[in-house]
């Protein structure tokens, strides 16, 4: 089994996801390419994928992604209009992700970042930016969304503990893997 960090970015007439294969030391970029996406999703979608917010947020951007839908679409219903994901539609079902969560609590990745005492980094591309992004933006976004990456792999490296617990309930009770989506409380009821 293997993890998968990730993290997505998604603007107006744009997005990107950035994928850390920590044990295969490789990065994957991937920059308004669906089918780029979609191959990289099969290749890997036996994997656990591993975010910070990504059961409210990151999952739901990506399967909107692999039903050919609009992500900034999918990114307003979460944002804007305070929804959750799986309302957004069924056909997301079609595309299940294992996907963990680091985040616990009610710190974000930034605040987390500062505890650590590391760099807190932002872009300074505004995400309601009403255009296509420039290259030089676009690089901008990419090391913000890298950087978001790598914290993301430190705040799990300090909390695997959770993780560990995560799997060992799911091997305990012969559960599908598919439970490591859940959150402490769900899986443990």
């Amino acid at each position: 089994m293997s993890l998968i960090f990730y993290d997505v970015e998604v603007f107006k007439h744009d997005w990107l996801v950035v994928f850390i294969e920590p044990f295969e030391e490789r990065e994957t970029v991937i920059i308004n390419d669906p089918d780029m996406f979609k191959s990289f999703y099969q290749e890997h979608r036996n994997e656990i994928w591993v975010g910070f917010n990504s059961r409210n947020y990151d999952q739901w951007i990506a399967k909107a992604i692999l039903c050919d839908f609009n992500p900034k679409e999918m990114n307003d219903w979460i944002i804007v209009k305070d929804r959750k994901g799986w309302e957004f539609s069924d056909i997301l079902r079609n595309f299940p992700i294992l996907n963990f969560d680091c985040m616990t609590g009610f710190d974000g990745l930034k605040t987390l970042e500062a505890f650590m005492g590391n760099d807190i980094r932002e872009t300074s591309v505004p995400f309601d930016i009403d255009r296509k992004l420039t290259d030089a933006e676009i690089e901008e976004v990419v090391k913000y969304c890298r950087h978001d990456v790598q914290q993301t792999m430190e705040v799990f490296i300090r909390r695997k503990n959770e993780f560990d617990s995560h799997l060992a309930l799911i091997n305990t009770f012969n559960l599908p893997l598919s439970y490591i989506s859940k959150t402490q409380a769900q899986l443990s009821a």
